[in-house]
């Protein structure tokens, strides 16, 4: 090693080593570093960036203008950066937090990504327009476009979260503000419209749309009934089942005594009772009481309303009464006439019973005796008699049947007798029995209302196979049409 280091050769080597390190020390410049990054770096120019106002006290002041809303930014940094970076990281901010009404002048400043910095920014400030506000309260109104289906009826609309609106405009508006509404449609409709997303809307006197105005809340839930027609109309009950043995009713009263009834027109024109919707058994009734009673909508009737009803029935010991009737004989064959065989008379006697208040307010034309003569010919015969009572009012005996005898003959062969024409029957007699243990004078005027009863069914007894028919008069006072007919067996 030492051989090498002392040839002259490796000197001469070494020598010039050393002085181009120490050429390369003297002549190297730091501050050119700088020139191997500027080759990394580039520009970018935005030319629509948006302009963001913020700050403004809203509850005050509303911005009516800005201009401009863009501005053009030139950019620089890296050029992987920029290319990264979308036109929305460049923010420039218009702060109005402390801007009054009016016309002003604003400078704008800028947000931008780390590592990018501006060059130029134009323009570098905002010419803004501000208003004072205020806030109304107006009731919103709902409008309904379109028509139901056919034969439905739209009723009035409802607004679920109220009626009451707010709205902010500046102050010289606020008196423009014609009208506050919302619409929905409810085209063919054939049931109940709900709108949960019905939009609110704010009209000027002329009927222009406000769209600058500041809407709470905006959107509304409304709903729009939608119904097939209605018809108020009373209500009749129909009873089934029989009260236990002794009880019988004294009277009858609804919580309501009319109904909302749904259906097609020429159905609703064509009623005036709505029957057979409602039906209390009476043999659940032990005693004086209220009963819930479903009313459920009939053949083609859609709806009723209300779908629920009271009704207070009032029970009481029944008391028995006998009446003397003459039987009516009816609908006798053209040509011929009928003579009374058995009774002689024509009058049959039947026991019945009821409420005291209720046989006490019978009439004589409440309880018939009715024999059917269509199928009669000549020569003696008997016919079943069919017994029409009132209702709640029923035979002492339900499996008793009542009969009479009749000599049948030609109308235009000489004779005489007791004969009958067709459709007579001698009259009605008064009635002449009492309650057993009565005095025999005549029977007192009913004392005790009966209510307002709105129902047609049953009295005591309905049901059974004594041929009791249940009439459709609804008042339990006896003298207010047809109840109960007893047919008894046909047989002679």
């Amino acid at each position: 090693m030492d051989k090498w280091l002392s040839h002259p050769t490796m000197l001469r080597i070494l020598s010039v080593a050393i002085a181009l390190l120490l050429w390369a020390v003297v002549h190297f410049d730091p501050e050119s570093t700088p020139a191997t990054v500027t080759s990394n770096l580039d520009t970018k120019v935005i030319e629509a960036a948006s302009v963001i106002p913020t700050g403004l006290d809203e509850t005050k002041y509303a911005l009516v203008n800005v201009e401009p809303t863009v501005v053009r930014l030139v950019v620089e940094g890296r050029r992987a950066s920029l290319l990264t970076l979308k036109d929305e990281d460049y923010v420039v901010h218009l702060d109005l937090s402390h801007v009054t009404a009016g016309e002003h002048v604003v400078p704008l400043t800028y947000d931008l990504p780390k590592g990018i910095s501006l060059i130029e920014m134009s323009p570098r400030s905002a010419t803004v327009d501000v208003v004072e506000i205020e806030t109304k309260t107006f009731d919103l109104g709902v409008a309904t476009e379109g028509t139901p289906a056919n034969g439905y009826i739209a009723g009035a609309p409802t607004v679920k979260s109220g009626t009451i609106v707010n709205i902010t405009l500046p102050k010289d508006e606020m008196a423009l503000v014609g009208a506050v509404r919302t619409t929905v449609d409810i085209e063919g409709a054939e049931k109940t419209v709900v709108n949960k997303k019905a939009q609110v809307v704010v009209y000027d006197t002329e009927g222009e749309a406000m769209e600058h105005a500041i809407i709470r809340p905006s959107t509304v839930e409304v709903e729009v009934p939608v119904t097939p027609p209605m018809k108020t109309m009373p209500l009749q009950i129909s009873f089934t089942g029989s009260l236990p043995d002794g009880l019988s009713i004294s009277s009858v009263k609804a919580d309501i005594d009319k109904v909302a009834v749904y259906g097609d027109q020429k159905l609703l024109d064509s009623m005036e009772t709505y029957t057979g919707g409602v039906t209390v058994d009476l043999s659940k009734i032990k005693e004086t009481g209220t009963v819930k009673a479903k009313v459920s909508a009939v053949g083609d009737v859609k709806m009723v309303e209300p779908s629920e009803i009271d009704v207070a029935v009032t029970v009481v010991p029944s008391q028995t009464l006998t009446l003397d009737r003459s039987v009516i004989l009816n609908d006798l064959p053209e040509g011929l006439k009928a003579a009374f065989k058995d009774p002689a008379d024509g009058h049959i006697s039947v026991t019945v019973h009821g409420s005291s208040n209720m046989l006490a307010a019978l009439q004589d034309e409440d309880v018939r005796l009715i024999a059917d003569l269509s199928e009669a010919k000549i020569g003696q015969t008997t016919f079943p008699i069919l017994v029409k009572l009132p209702r709640f009012i029923d035979l002492a005996d339900k499996s008793q049947k009542f009969t009479v005898t009749l000599d049948i003959t030609d109308k235009n062969a000489t004779g005489g007798g007791n004969n009958t024409d067709e459709g007579s029957g001698n009259g009605d007699v008064p009635a002449g029995g009492q309650p057993e243990g009565s005095p025999s004078h005549s029977p007192p005027p009913a004392t005790s209302d009966p209510g307002s009863n709105t129902g047609a069914g049953n009295g005591n007894g309905s049901g059974d196979n004594t041929g009791t028919d249940n009439g459709s008069n609804t008042d339990p006072d006896p003298g207010s049409g047809t109840g109960n007919e007893t047919e008894p067996d046909t047989s002679p």
